[in-house]
């Protein structure tokens, strides 16, 4: 499951922001414009994060710990940073390499440096930096390049288990531009649903309404804020960015 996410870029630090519940300005009405549809939702803030590779995460510290019964040298940042598998849900060693997934254990993630500090991401004060460092240091952690200033808060703790392919909350596998993470206390897991896209069409397929499905949560997933799985790797990252980055959409539940 994903973190956050975010990030996660999803992807997070990177991509992760915390929207706010349902409030009085929020729109859940009758769709007459889409007649197979059954109510909207508008002004939903939707983020994407993706499946990233070990090898594009930056910083070159590595632990050596064995996932699943095999050993792997996987760059810190990768296993504990808010760019990496922790915050994205699920991680691959490189290519056509194994998938990693995040099993839990290791809490929330904390900013390390600026104003917020020793905070979450809620903005909640939980430690102080230097005593956090100081628990990276203990297992061999002083370089957090990569980790998009977001570490977890016991990473001694973190689990790690390989998978066959990237699965959400749901247990289904997750497809790039059709799965999406959702707080199950607005939109049902397994939810078939329409995201108009507002402003620009989706880079994907050229159009501004696309189907998607309720597959997956996260931590950093709440009220109006989805989150769209965008695929494998940095290219993925980027051709989310290219067609608008994060933004807000309107979303048609089907009935």
């Amino acid at each position: 499951m994903k973190y956050a996410q975010i990030l996660c870029f999803s992807l997070a630090g990177l991509i992760m922001l915390t929207a706010s519940g349902i409030g009085d300005e929020a729109v859940i009405a009758s769709n007459f414009e889409y007649p197979d549809q059954g109510t909207i939702i508008t002004d939903v803030f939707a983020t994407g994060y993706y499946c990233v590779y070990n090898s594009e995460i930056a910083g070159r510290q590595t632990v050596t710990t064995t996932i699943s019964n095999s050993s792997y040298t996987l760059k810190a940042s990768f296993l504990f940073g808010g760019r990496g598998v922790a915050m994205q849900g699920t991680g691959r060693t490189s290519f056509d390499g194994d998938y990693i997934k995040y099993t839990g254990g290791a809490a929330c993630f904390v900013r390390l440096t600026g104003a917020n500090a020793g905070r979450n991401l809620d903005g909640q004060w939980v430690i102080n930096p230097r005593v956090l460092r100081e628990r990276y240091a203990r297992i061999g952690i002083t370089d957090f390049t990569g980790f998009g200033n977001l570490a977890l808060l016991y990473p001694e703790r973190a689990t790690f288990s390989t998978c066959a392919a990237i699965t959400g909350t749901s247990g289904q596998e997750l497809f790039p531009w059709s799965s999406i993470a959702v707080d199950p206390s607005l939109i049902p897991l397994g939810q078939t649903l329409t995201i108009q896209f507002k402003n620009e069409a989706d880079m994907l397929y050229n159009e501004t309404d696309t189907i998607f499905r309720a597959d997956d949560t996260g931590g950093a997933i709440k009220g109006r804020h989805i989150d769209i799985y965008l695929g494998e790797g940095r290219t993925a990252w980027e051709q989310w960015q290219q067609s608008g980055g994060n933004r807000h959409v309107d979303i048609y539940l089907a009935r």
